[in-house]
C-alpha cells in the first residue's frame, strides 16, 4: 500500500513540473519520504483474550475471532507462550496450517504444564497453537503462541473469568477435573457438569488415555478400538479395584483433537468411570476392594 501511494505521488509532481515550474514553499526540503513513518515493526498481540464466541471449537477454526482484552478483564483465553518459526516454515507464503504444527504443538503442551502446574489435559481446558493472520504473516510476524482457553464443560463452552490460570491444575486446582454428572444416557453421553466428589454425582474423570492406533478414529467405531481398552486400564488403575467390583462401572472417553490436531501428535481422550443406575457422594480414587 505506502509503495502505490508514493508512486502516485511522483506521477502528480513529475506531470505539475512538466506544465510548470512550481516554487519550494518555506521549510520544505523536497524529501518526499524522509519524514514518512515506516511499518510498524511486526509484533506478537498480547496477553488475554475474549471473542463474541462462547465456543471454543469455533476460535479453533477462526483465530481471528479472538480479540486482545486487559488480563484484569473478563476473557476466556490467556497466552501461556510465544515462539517464533525458523527454517522452511518461517519462508512459506503463508503461516503453517494446523496439521503442520507438530513440533509447536508438543513445546506448548511443555510450557502449559509449567504454567498450569499439570498437562492441559488434566483440566477444563483447551490448548490453541495459534498462528498470525495472512495479513500479519505478509507483514513479517512469525511468531506461534501457545494460548489456553477456560471451558466450563466439555463441550467446549468457554468460562469468562478475569483471574490468571496459572498454576490452576496445582493439587486442589480450580480447573482440575474431578467428578460430575453424565448428560445424557452411558452409551450415548454428549457432557458432564462439574461438581464437587461430596455432592452426588455418576462421574468421575479417572486420566487420560493414548490411542492404540496412529489412524485418526473416523467413527465411533473406530474410537472406541482407540481408546476403550486404555480408559478401563485407566479405571482399574485409579481405582485399584478387581474387575468384580467393578462390575458395575462404565466408562466413557472424550477425544482431545480433530483430524488436524491428530495429524499434529495428539492422540489423547480424557477417560471417565460412569455409574449406570445409581449417584454417589465419595470418590473412587484407591476405592480398592469397598463396595460401589
Amino acid at each position: 500500500m505506502v509503495r502505490r501511494r508514493l508512486a502516485a505521488v511522483l506521477a502528480l509532481v513529475l506531470a505539475v513540473s512538466g506544465c510548470a515550474r512550481v516554487p519550494t514553499p518555506a521549510g520544505v526540503d523536497k524529501d518526499l519520504v524522509d519524514e514518512w513513518s515506516m511499518l510498524d515493526e511486526a509484533k506478537v498481540p498480547g496477553d488475554c483474550w475474549t471473542s463474541s464466541t462462547s465456543d471454543v471449537y469455533v476460535i479453533m477454526q477462526r483465530p481471528g475471532a479472538m480479540v486482545q482484552t486487559p488480563c484484569d478483564y473478563s476473557h476466556f483465553i490467556e497466552t501461556v507462550h510465544v515462539g517464533q518459526f525458523g527454517g522452511s516454515k518461517a519462508q512459506g507464503k503463508q503461516a503453517p496450517a494446523p496439521d503442520q504444527l507438530a513440533e509447536e504443538s508438543r513445546i506448548c503442551d511443555a510450557k502449559l504444564t509449567e504454567f498450569l502446574g499439570a498437562p492441559w489435559t488434566h483440566g477444563r481446558l483447551q490448548l490453541l497453537v495459534t498462528t498470525p493472520s495472512d495479513i500479519q504473516w505478509l507483514g513479517g510476524a512469525r511468531f506461534y503462541r501457545c494460548d489456553v482457553a477456560a471451558l466450563r464443560t466439555e463441550l467446549g463452552v468457554l468460562d469468562p473469568r478475569k483471574e490468571t490460570l496459572r498454576g490452576t491444575l496445582r493439587a486442589g486446582g480450580s480447573m482440575l477435573l474431578g467428578c460430575g454428572i453424565r448428560v445424557g444416557p452411558i452409551e450415548e453421553w454428549d457432557d458432564i457438569t462439574p461438581v464437587a466428589c461430596t455432592a452426588p454425582h455418576n462421574a468421575e474423570f479417572v486420566g487420560v488415555a493414548h490411542s492404540t492406533t496412529g489412524v485418526y478414529p473416523a467413527d465411533g467405531k473406530a474410537t472406541g478400538k482407540a481408546f476403550a481398552g486404555p480408559c478401563w486400564e485407566r479405571i482399574r488403575a485409579y481405582t485399584g479395584s478387581s474387575e468384580r467390583t467393578l462390575a458395575d462401572v462404565g466408562y466413557g472417553y472424550w477425544p482431545l483433537a480433530g483430524e488436524d490436531e491428530w495429524k499434529a501428535g495428539n492422540h489423547d481422550a480424557r477417560c471417565y468411570m460412569m455409574l449406570e443406575h445409581k449417584m454417589i457422594s465419595r470418590s473412587l480414587k484407591d476405592n480398592g476392594s469397598a463396595a460401589i
